[in-house]
């Protein structure tokens, strides 16, 4: 989520005058003024407190001094930073060694962005006690908000280990992997099943803590599609170990089974692979496998994302073409390539384009269909973060160019399409994990002169540190890739050993 009044101070050096010092403390209390918070300081710290790993909590105040702290506490609630600060100053300096009155002056500190300012603070709580856990857990924030996720995850993993179920630790530690949040990394397409649209809230498979916690995985998840003329059903079974400098090793198979009024067919995907990690901003995976119709299959992927630009290349060859119970039933195949892009133009505004090209066979590859080419362009403009509300605008080409009329009536797919579209989407993220995710949205084709509208609605929440769920549904009364209305249902489980 992006943090609004995001402010530095650079390059202020304080002379040692009592006028310089009067300067220092204005300008202190005008920033200050202009800082905004989006948690506050006491859901923060009573979430600390219920953990039930939360421990090393420094000594309690003398009487007087906890007065100080809770009418600080008050006021940050009431957001007078400045006033906060000021307080905080005071208390940590007649009280030195208290590590309460530390953490509470370096909590400020790091709220309101002076973290240069917070690290120091928190140093000199470290000096007394090296191992001190909510100390560190805060210097593990600061060091986050900096950009330095190794050396926030270095520390987090070293406490790990003594307060595994600390459920502070374990949000931090995710953070370090994903540092713009937990969908940052999630791509415009699953790996086995996609192609259900282009508008709808993307198939988010739970990364909750599969991707950020070192541990086995394995994974369930089932798709139905029903649309006129047809009926698509896909279950894939996963499983991920994790292996040396964030490799890890992947194995898994998909299930196909499509019906149409012309019978019902069966296929499936054997496939096993490596997905490794690079520097926090690009991860590759490379999958190969075998087909149910004797084809070897390859897929892979490359994300990249350095920072306010995301490119995203994935690649199949050989794959079972799954999107129509037609394709299934007539032993379908497809190869092809997808590469996405997107810019974050500011904090609120960002700019997209996605392009698809696949080439589709029937009849175990004897059979050319036709290839289809896709260009689609976004606008994506947040209107408020917490939880997340954006607008979508968009326009789509959608080119299939069948070898023969004949061929193109065996699946029902569009075959030209131009659209103009708009959607609101909502996701809003819980601290324990829960995520909530929903888009209202309609097109006007002009190429057809067909309108349209789809809804979706979709959740994920990890019932414990071993598994979790997650589901999608959505609605399209006339579909942009299916002839007429279509309903798409996504169901998982994930769990972790």
């Amino acid at each position: 989520m992006f943090i609004l009044g995001r402010i530095k101070l650079i390059g202020i050096k304080i002379m040692q005058t009592k006028f310089r010092k009067k300067i220092e403390k204005l300008l202190l209390s005008l920033v200050l003024t202009l800082s905004l918070s989006q948690v506050l300081f006491a859901e923060e710290k009573a979430g600390e407190a219920n953990t039930s790993d939360a421990t090393s909590q420094p000594a309690d105040l003398s009487n007087k001094n906890q007065k100080k702290q809770k009418e600080i506490e008050k006021l940050i609630r009431e957001k007078r930073y400045p006033q906060a600060y000021q307080l905080a100053l005071i208390l940590e300096k007649k009280n030195p060694n208290d590590l309460n009155a530390i953490y509470l002056l370096a909590y400020i500190e790091k709220k309101v962005h002076f973290l240069r300012k917070g690290l120091v603070t928190l140093e000199k709580g470290l000096r007394i006690d090296p191992e001190n856990v909510d100390l560190s857990i805060l210097k593990a924030e600061i060091l986050i908000k900096q950009g330095h996720t190794e050396q926030a995850r270095q520390i987090l993993e070293h406490f790990q280990k003594s307060y595994p179920k600390n459920k502070i630790i374990q949000k931090d530690l995710l953070e370090t992997y994903f540092p713009d949040g937990y969908q940052s990394n999630v791509p415009p397409m699953d790996q086995h099943l996609f192609s259900l649209g282009l508008i709808q809230t993307p198939f988010a498979p739970d990364d909750f803590l599969v991707s950020s916690l070192p541990s086995w995985s394995l994974d369930f998840s089932a798709l139905g599609v029903n649309y006129s003329g047809g009926a698509v059903f896909l279950g894939d079974t996963k499983v991920e170990s994790p292996m040396a400098m964030g490799l890890r090793f992947i194995a898994g198979r998909t299930e196909y089974l499509g019906f149409s009024t012309q019978g019902n067919g069966t296929n499936s995907w054997t496939y096993a692979g490596l997905d490794l990690p690079i520097n926090n901003h690009t991860d590759i995976q490379v999958d190969a496998g075998d087909t149910s119709l004797g084809r070897a299959g390859v897929y892979g992927h490359l994300f990249y994302n350095p920072g306010i630009f995301t490119l995203d290349i994935q690649g199949v060859n050989n794959m079972i073409w799954g999107d129509f119970g037609q394709a299934i039933q007539m032993n379908g195949n497809e190869s092809g390539i997808t590469v996405y892009g997107s810019l974050q133009l500011s904090k609120r505004l960002s700019l997209g384009a996605n392009y698809w090209y696949y080439d589709y066979t029937l009849n175990n590859g004897v059979l050319p269909y036709g290839n289809l080419h896709n260009s689609f362009l976004y606008m994506d403009y947040q209107l408020t973060s917490d939880p997340a509300i954006d607008v979508l605008f968009g326009y789509d080409d959608w080119t299939v160019m069948a070898n023969s009329a004949a061929v193109a009536a065996l699946v029902p797919e569009i075959m030209r399409q131009q659209y103009l579209l708009v959607a609101l989407n909502g996701t809003k993220q819980y601290p324990n994990g829960l995520m909530l995710n929903g888009q209202i949205g309609g097109y006007n084709d002009f190429y057809n002169h067909i309108s349209s509208f789809e809804g979706t609605a979709g959740i994920r929440y990890p019932v414990s540190m071993h598994w979790s769920l997650y589901g999608n549904a959505v609605y399209f009364d006339e579909s942009t890739l299916y002839s007429g209305p279509s309903e798409e249902l996504m169901v998982g489980i994930n769990f972790l050993f």
